[in-house]
């Protein structure tokens, strides 16, 4: 793709999405989609970043090291937070996520107040065997959890995305699962009853996102 030198172009809404995201009506249709979602609010938006952007996130991405992160919640691979990479295209696609401009978008499809340049970001692979069992991600004033997914996994795969039902504060069934597939751009509110997981890997097909969390003022 090319690249400009424009912060304005770096940070424009028109570069990095899709046009089918950036018509009029686009906003109010999924603000509804956002809040009607069950178990909790979550939106799953399939092409979302143009093509040329998602290929280049992932082989960029791939230049990070990934260290092996384990407990008994989880096992997985993760780079750190990428505020301190070195790689400049995923310092500018980090700037966009952190802009006036995609903040607004984010605001007006969640109803939440989230706060400006304050976002968690960082690649995660998941291959064989490794999985992240169930969780809220409720910490540090986070509102939104993200994930960009840049690999595509079958369902013979695994590493699909659960989504629970709650009982007293506890995990109780999964009630949606979404696969992972290239180029979706999945989010969900962070609250008490946001509880996931994360399927165990069951092949050597790596499972690679860009994810995070937006927080509150």
């Amino acid at each position: 793709m090319k690249k400009s030198s424009t912060q304005n172009a770096l940070t424009s809404l028109a570069f990095w999405i899709n046009n089918s995201y950036l018509s009029p009506n686009i906003t109010t249709i999924l603000q509804k989609k956002f809040r009607a979602a069950k178990p909790y609010p979550h939106l799953q938006l399939p092409n979302f970043l143009k093509k040329e952007v998602a290929n280049k996130l992932l082989k960029e991405l791939k230049k990070e090291k990934f260290d092996l992160k384990e407990s008994d919640l989880f096992t997985f691979f993760q780079t750190s937070d990428l505020m301190t990479t070195n790689n400049l295209f995923i310092k500018e696609f980090r700037s966009f996520l952190c802009s006036a401009e995609f903040i607004l978008l984010m605001t007006r499809i969640t109803n939440l107040q989230l706060k400006k340049n304050s976002i968690d970001l960082a690649g995660t692979l998941y291959t064989n065997t490794n999985h992240l069992l169930p969780h809220d991600d409720q910490l540090e004033n986070r509102k939104i959890a993200f994930m960009f997914y840049l690999t595509s996994l079958k369902k013979e795969d695994g590493g699909a995305l659960g989504l629970y039902t709650s009982k007293n504060n506890a995990p109780t069934k999964i009630t949606r699962k979404y696969s992972t597939q290239f180029n979706t751009f999945f989010f969900f509110q962070v609250s008490p009853v946001s509880f996931h997981e994360v399927e165990e890997v069951l092949t050597d097909t790596q499972r690679i996102t860009l994810s995070g969390w937006f927080h509150d003022q």
